[in-house]
């Protein structure tokens, strides 16, 4: 008598894990879809806080510098921030050059701004910044 018994899977069984694989990991990145909005959020406001910092320390105790320094640092946050919002961030200043404002469109909303001003203003927005304020 004959033992017709082999050990292991047989095809159809293989393509129906393959499938289940597949329709979990399917879900999975579905559900991490806004977790990864909000940390490119998140990069953007950091950013943000950055570029503030930096013009900040630029101040010369009457002004703010016309326009962003001209530092490594400055262009690798306005570089970060231009590929996740597709957009650069703009920098405004008053007319006095006694106040600024900085704002960037969010990654998960490209209708609402994040902006950071010299009153030390920190948030979201629907309009980007003018006249060294956020609005």
């Amino acid at each position: 008598m004959k033992n017709n018994s082999q050990k292991g899977f047989t095809l159809i069984e293989m393509l129906v894990v393959i499938g289940m694989i597949g329709v979990l990991a399917a879900t999975v990145l579905t559900a991490l879809a806004p977790s990864r909005a909000k940390a490119r959020d998140a990069r953007i406001i950091s950013g943000l806080n950055q570029l503030s910092a930096i013009v900040e320390a630029s101040f010369d105790g009457n002004f703010y510098p016309a326009s962003l320094p001209s530092t490594a640092a400055v262009t690798t946050v306005v570089a970060d921030i231009t590929t996740i919002a597709t957009v650069a961030p703009t920098y405004d200043i008053s007319a006095t050059k006694i106040a600024f404002a900085i704002s960037s469109p969010l990654a998960s909303d490209a209708t609402q701004y994040y902006c950071v001003d010299s009153t030390g203003y920190r948030g979201s927005s629907i309009k980007k910044a003018t006249s060294g304020v956020c609005q």
